[in-house]
């Protein structure tokens, strides 16, 4: 092999995946004293012994139920009843009131109201065709906490969770999101969505 192996070829190597033939022209190169790919191939020895050393647990029961309903729901929603919808209460696009940022800040700034109380998100720029997305739920006291996921014509394309006070924060959002579901316990809202600026 004349041409230095990739990062990924080398790591087909140490772990015996590569055919024989392309095996011994990679432990030819590694041979030849590349000092870059001796390096490579260290660090990659490293990890996997450090890798090993650490072995991944199982998660708590209830842990991994917990994460396979929140799945489950988000995947294969139950579209009938049940939902209520929000209702908009301000779109900085469109009016502003005291207070209120200039939708001229690269952002969009929603605020609705909900069976689940008001909520607020604002929208900025993350990269072409997506968002960041950071907002507040107003829980109830006691509330757990309230998972959202992002739509797009009916399809899952990001998943959050509040934390403990509300606070959620969803990155790489798509700007094509139409929808927003929001879920505590058997409350179960509907927002609609234009993420666009």
């Amino acid at each position: 092999m004349t041409v230095r192996p990739t990062f990924t070829e080398l790591l087909d190597w140490i772990e015996g995946r590569l055919p024989d033939e392309a095996a011994e022209a990679v432990a030819s190169y590694v041979a030849s004293g590349d000092p870059a790919t001796a390096a490579s191939v260290a660090w990659i020895r490293a990890f996997l012994e450090d890798a090993g050393s650490m072995p991944l647990s199982q998660p708590p029961p209830e842990l991994s139920a917990r994460l396979r309903d929140v799945f489950d729901q988000l995947h294969h929603p139950m579209r009938g009843d049940g939902w209520s919808d929000a209702w908009l209460l301000r779109d900085a696009r469109t009016g502003l009131a005291a207070g209120v940022r200039s939708a001229e800040d690269g952002g969009v700034h929603l605020a609705f109201d909900s069976e689940l109380g008001r909520f607020v998100l604002d929208a900025t720029v993350a990269g072409v065709g997506e968002v960041d997305v950071q907002g507040l739920v107003m829980l109830a006291p006691g509330s757990r906490g309230v998972d959202l996921a992002f739509l797009a014509h009916g399809d899952l394309r990001r998943a959050a969770r509040t934390t403990a006070d509300g606070r959620f924060d969803a990155r790489g959002v798509p700007v094509d999101v139409d929808e927003l579901w929001l879920t505590s316990g058997p409350t179960r809202v509907r927002a609609t969505l234009d993420l666009r600026r």
